[in-house]
């Protein structure tokens, strides 16, 4: 396994999971360093597009992944960086995490 593709199980699960969440959603970069953008279901082209994301939902995802040991920026705008310590179960247990952290901030 590599960077690559624990990142892109990663980023593949997030946008999984906002998916069933029925939250918009749209996942951007590369595996090794990608972020998301929540209430927004294209491609942001610049910042205007950022800001048009929904930072309170993003912010409450955050801090209940904080709850769960996974630690995002708090800024929607700052990318999730893969690291060579991220392995199978890491990615696992950060999609329960995620998941989890959804289900939490849209209640």
């Amino acid at each position: 396994k590599s960077i690559a593709s624990y990142g892109q199980k990663l980023l593949e699960g997030i946008g999984e999971i906002l998916t069933n969440a029925d939250i918009p959603h749209y996942v951007t970069g590369v595996p090794a360093m990608f972020g998301y953008i929540l209430g927004y279901d294209h491609e942001p082209q610049d910042f205007r597009d950022y800001n048009q994301g929904n930072d309170e939902l993003y912010e409450k995802i955050a801090y209940e992944l904080i709850h769960r040991g996974v630690m995002p920026d708090s800024d929607g705008r700052e990318p999730w960086f893969m690291s060579f310590s991220h392995d199978e179960q890491v990615i696992d247990d950060t999609l329960n995490a995620f998941e989890e952290a959804v289900k939490a901030a849209k209640e």
